[in-house]
C-alpha cells in the first residue's frame, strides 16, 4: 500500500470519527433540554435539593429590594425651618413649634417657610421683635423630625434644592437602566452563577463605600455605581430560579418566591429605617451582611439548561447526579443512558453558540415579525409596570390617613404580598397573559378614580390606592414571568435584561412624580392611571404560555403564538 493511500485511508477515518461526533452532539444538542425536564420528573421537580437552593435564591431576592429603594430614606427630605436665636432656638433640635413662630418665621399654606425668616430689629437673644414686612434667607435650621438623610448632612435645606433629592432615585434608575443588559449578557455569555455573585458583593461592597460619603457629589457617584451592579441581581437570580423546575412549578416557585422574598425586602427597609433614622446606620445594617453572599460560590449550582445550552453536557451532568443523590431518588435506564449520553458528548465536542452578543441577540430576535412586536409589547407595559409601581411607593410616603411615613411605606409594601397570591392563582388557573391583562386594567382603573374620590371621603381614597398598588405589585411578578418563558434560553437573560433596561425608563419618571402634586393633586394617579389601562390592552397580544416547556430556540418562541392561534381556529371552526 502506497503511503498517501495509507494517509488518506487515515483522513477518511479522522473525518468520519469527527462526523459520527458531531452527529452525536447535534442529535444530543437538540433533546437534551427535553430529556431534562423529563428526568425533572423521574427525580422530583422539587425535591430536597431544590428546596435549599430556592431558599438561597429567597435570600437574593429579599436582599435585591434594597437597593432600588432605600433612597426614599436615605434621601427623605426632613421638615425643617430657620433657626432663630434671638427668641431662644440654640440647636436643631430646638422645638419646631414654638409659640413665637409666626412672629418670626412666614407661613405658607400653614406650614413655616423653609429657609426665610422676618428680619430682625434687634440682635439680643432676649429680645424676639422682628420686620414682618422683610425677609432675610437663613443658614442654620431647626428640624421638625429625628431624621438624618443626606439632606441634613449635606445641607441641601430649601426648596431649591428638592430636585437634589428627586435625582438620586433618577440617578439609582439610570445605574440600572444600564446594569441590566449588561449584565444579562455577561450572564448569557459566562454563566448565571458566577455573575450573580459578582453583582452581589460588588454591590454590597460599593454601597458600604456610599456610606462614607461626605459630600452630595460623592454619594451620587457611588449611588450610580452601586446600581450598575445591583441592578441585574434579580433578574440573574429569576431566572437561575426558573431553570431548575418543569413548567407546573414556575409560577408557585418562581413567582411566589420571588415576590414574597422582594416584598419583605422592602418591608424589612422601612423597618430598619423606622429603627435607625439615620441614612449612613441604614445603608450599613442593611447591606454589611451582604458580603457574606461571597459563600454562594460553594452553595449554589450553575443552571442546568445554561451548560446544556453551551454543550457543556458533562458539567450538567455532575449537577444532575448531585440532584439525583440529595432527593434520594432513581432515574430510569433510559435517563441514565442520556446522561451518559451528555457526558460522552460533552467531552468530545464543544460549542461555540454561547458567543452571541447582546446585539447578536437584538439581531436574531428583530429577523422575526412576530418576536420583534412582542418584545416592543414588552418594552411598553415594562415602562409602565415600573413608573406606576415605583411611582406609587414613592408617594406612599405621603399617603394620606397617617403622618408616619414609615408606616405609610410598610402599609404599602404590605399590599404586595397578597398580589403574589392573586397572581399565582391567576397565573395557575386563567393563564399569564389575561392574569398581566387584569392587573393592569384593575391598577389603571383604581389609580385614574383615586384623585376624583371627595377629600372627606378617605375611607375610598386609601383602599383605592392600596388596590393599585396590589395589582400593579402582581403586574410585576406576571411580566417577569411571561418574558422568561417567551424568548429562547440562550437569549432569555440577555432579553429580559434588554425589557428591564428599557423598563428603568420608568424608574428614572418616578422619583419626579411627587414633585407634579405641587401643580395639581390630580395629575401623578391619572398618569398611571392612564398609561396602565393602555398597557393592560396591548398585553392581550402576547401568546399564553401557560403549562409550555420553555422555548430552546427562536423557531420554538414563535411557535407559542402560532400553535395557540391553531388551536383557537380549530376550536371556532367545532
Amino acid at each position: 500500500m502506497h503511503t498517501s493511500d495509507f494517509t488518506s485511508r487515515i483522513q477518511l477515518m479522522h473525518l468520519s470519527s469527527i462526523n459520527r461526533s458531531f452527529s452525536q452532539f447535534l442529535i444530543v444538542k437538540m433533546s437534551a433540554s427535553d430529556d431534562f425536564d423529563v428526568m425533572l420528573n423521574e427525580i422530583g421537580d422539587f425535591g430536597r435539593y431544590q428546596v435549599g437552593q430556592y431558599v438561597l435564591y429567597g435570600l437574593v431576592f429579599f436582599y435585591s429590594a434594597f437597593s432600588p429603594i432605600v433612597y426614599i430614606f436615605t434621601a427623605t427630605l426632613v421638615p425643617h425651618r430657620c433657626l432663630i436665636k434671638e427668641c431662644g432656638d440654640d440647636s436643631e433640635t430646638s422645638p419646631f413649634s414654638p409659640s413665637w413662630l409666626k412672629d418670626a418665621v412666614p407661613f405658607t399654606s400653614g406650614e413655616p417657610e423653609k429657609c426665610l425668616q422676618f428680619l430682625s430689629l434687634n440682635n439680643t437673644p432676649a429680645l424676639c421683635d422682628f420686620d414682618n414686612s422683610m425677609t432675610v434667607k437663613c443658614s442654620d435650621w431647626v428640624l421638625g423630625g429625628p431624621e438624618r438623610s443626606i439632606q441634613t448632612e449635606f445641607d441641601l435645606m430649601c426648596s431649591e434644592n428638592e430636585w437634589k433629592m428627586a435625582l438620586i432615585g433618577s440617578i439609582n434608575s439610570l445605574g440600572v437602566l444600564i446594569s441590566v443588559p449588561v449584565v444579562g449578557y455577561f450572564s448569557d455569555r459566562y454563566g448565571r452563577k458566577i455573575w450573580l455573585i459578582v453583582t452581589l458583593v460588588a454591590s454590597a461592597i460599593l454601597t458600604l463605600v456610599k456610606s462614607a460619603a461626605f459630600n452630595y457629589i460623592f454619594f451620587i457617584v457611588f449611588e450610580f455605581l452601586e446600581a450598575l451592579f445591583s441592578g441585574g441581581i434579580y433578574g440573574i437570580a429569576f431566572v437561575l430560579a426558573l431553570e431548575y423546575v418543569s413548567p407546573k412549578r414556575r409560577v408557585a416557585l418562581g413567582d411566589m418566591i420571588a415576590a414574597w422574598s422582594y416584598t419583605l425586602g422592602n418591608i424589612f427597609v422601612g423597618v430598619i429605617a423606622w429603627a435607625l433614622k439615620d441614612w449612613r446606620q441604614i445603608l450599613w445594617v442593611l447591606n454589611a451582611p451582604a458580603l457574606l453572599f461571597i459563600i454562594l460560590i460553594w452553595l449554589i449550582p450553575e443552571s442546568i439548561r445554561w451548560l446544556l445550552s453551551q454543550g457543556r453536557y458533562g458539567d450538567a451532568k455532575e449537577i444532575f447526579t448531585k440532584t439525583l443523590k440529595y432527593n434520594k431518588k432513581q432515574i430510569s435506564k433510559e435517563s441514565q443512558e442520556k446522561l451518559d449520553l451528555w457526558e460522552n458528548t460533552g467531552s468530545a465536542i464543544t460549542t461555540s453558540d454561547g458567543d452571541e452578543s447582546l446585539w447578536t441577540s437584538i439581531k436574531l430576535v428583530s429577523k422575526s415579525r412576530i418576536l420583534i412586536i412582542r418584545l416592543f409589547i414588552c418594552f411598553y407595559c415594562w415602562i409602565v409596570i415600573t413608573f406606576v409601581y415605583y411611582g406609587l411607593t414613592l408617594n406612599s410616603v405621603n399617603l394620606a390617613g397617617t403622618d408616619d411615613m414609615y408606616l405609610n411605606y410598610i402599609v404599602a409594601s404590605l399590599a404586595d404580598m397578597p398580589s403574589a397570591l392573586f397572581t399565582w392563582v391567576g397565573m395557575s388557573k386563567i393563564g399569564r397573559r389575561k392574569t398581566l391583562c387584569l392587573t393592569l386594567l384593575v391598577s389603571g382603573l383604581a389609580c385614574f378614580v383615586n384623585p376624583f374620590v371627595p377629600d372627606d371621603a378617605m375611607e375610598f381614597r386609601v383602599p383605592l390606592y392600596v388596590l393599585g398598588k396590589l395589582a400593579i405589585a402582581g403586574a410585576f411578578g406576571v411580566i417577569y414571568m411571561i418574558n422568561a418563558e417567551i424568548f429562547p434560553t440562550k437569549l432569555r437573560t440577555s432579553l429580559l435584561g434588554l425589557c428591564s433596561m428599557v423598563g428603568r425608563i420608568g424608574n428614572i419618571l418616578a422619583p419626579l412624580t411627587p414633585l407634579l402634586t405641587k401643580y395639581s393633586k390630580f395629575l401623578p394617579l391619572s398618569i398611571f392611571g392612564v398609561m396602565a389601562l393602555v398597557a393592560g390592552g396591548l398585553a392581550f397580544l402576547l401568546p399564553e404560555t401557560k403549562g409550555r416547556a420553555l422555548p430552546e430556540t427562536v423557531q420554538d418562541a414563535e411557535n407559542l403564538g402560532r400553535e395557540q392561534k391553531s388551536k383557537e381556529s380549530r376550536s371556532n371552526s367545532h
